[in-house]
């Protein structure tokens, strides 16, 4: 049973799974592409025509950027879960775990089940970034550290865009990702992720501060339903007060 317009709690009890998605971390790359010219626009980069010499801060970018390809090692995990019931301010999943935030049963209203998942690239771009850092690099620790942000970001793009392609293949439709600790969703409820998800598949662990460990993985999840209830130019984001953030998206990229 879909939404109801009155916001009254509704259940659903499917628990068929025969449609569940199969994605595996090698299916999943980073556009690599997409790091390079997001780092350059939100830096403001002054990028070298084809016929100039690199200048110098052009030049150590590149190498970092190579530096970090060589580093990634993504990860993930991925779970679906139907939902039980939901209401104004929750969504209780099979299995009794309920997800409190009101903001995310607003946005994924009308949902028959979600899909929670994890994605990292692993730590070794993050240390390697420290390690620059410590030897007074800062430029290059600094570029690192971005890059590493922006790489994982690319995944989880990745992660949805694939979960989007299935879901309309079957004739459903799907919501753009929301994670913890953004619009309004307590960070603390990432521990509920993590009990939905098994972090440790995907080799993160979570910190009594619910910081994830390595610190370049993003949890999130999805909601899913009949064709037409989600639209992709529908963008979690119209729903959050935080204008400066890098990643605001008020639509599809």
């Amino acid at each position: 049973m879909p939404g109801d317009t009155q916001g009254n709690i509704i259940s659903n009890n499917m628990t068929d799974k025969s449609d569940m998605i199969n994605i595996t971390a090698e299916d999943l790359k980073t556009d690599w592409r997409w790091v390079k010219d997001q780092l350059i626009k939100l830096e403001k980069i002054p990028s070298s025509k084809n016929s100039e010499p690199k200048n110098a801060i052009t030049e150590c970018l590149d190498e970092c950027l190579e530096d970090a390809k060589s580093l990634s090692s993504p990860k993930m995990a991925l779970a679906r879960k139907n939902i039980a019931r939901s209401g104004p301010g929750f969504i209780e999943i099979e299995g009794g775990i309920t997800l409190s935030s009101e903001s995310l049963a607003r946005y994924i209203k009308g949902a028959s089940h979600l899909y929670f998942f994890l994605v990292t690239i692993g730590g070794a771009i993050e240390d390697r970034a420290t390690s620059w850092m410590s030897k007074s690099d800062h430029l290059r620790g600094y570029f690192l550290d971005r890059i590493g942000s922006l790489a994982v970001e690319s995944l989880a793009e990745n992660m949805e865009a694939k979960l989007r392609k299935d879901c309309e293949s079957r004739g459903q439709s799907i919501s753009m990702r929301f994670s913890p600790g953004y619009c309004n969703w307590p960070i603390e409820e990432q521990f509920k992720l993590k009990k939905i998800l098994d972090f440790a598949k995907a080799d993160v662990s979570l910190t009594e501060s619910c910081m994830m460990i390595p610190r370049k993985s993003i949890s999130a999840v999805v909601g899913m339903g009949p064709k037409g209830v989600f639209s992709k130019t529908k963008s979690q984001c119209v729903i959050c007060d935080k204008k400066d953030c890098d990643y605001r998206r008020v639509g599809s990229r």
